[in-house]
């Protein structure tokens, strides 16, 4: 699984959970922020990882 795929899966999760936990106050705006730093965090990965090679 590529890292990228990683990132938008556990920040989604992340943006979900910080919906039902009253941090945010909606749901979808929560789940998009999660994804959009997720996804930045996956392809930031993915570089530093290509670089060590």
């Amino acid at each position: 699984m590529s890292p990228v795929w990683k990132g938008f899966l556990i920040g989604s999760s992340l943006g979900i959970f910080a919906a039902l936990f009253g941090v945010t106050d909606n749901m979808p705006r929560s789940v998009l922020l999660g994804i959009i730093g997720g996804i930045c965090a996956g392809i930031t990965f993915k570089i530093r990882e290509s670089k060590k090679k």
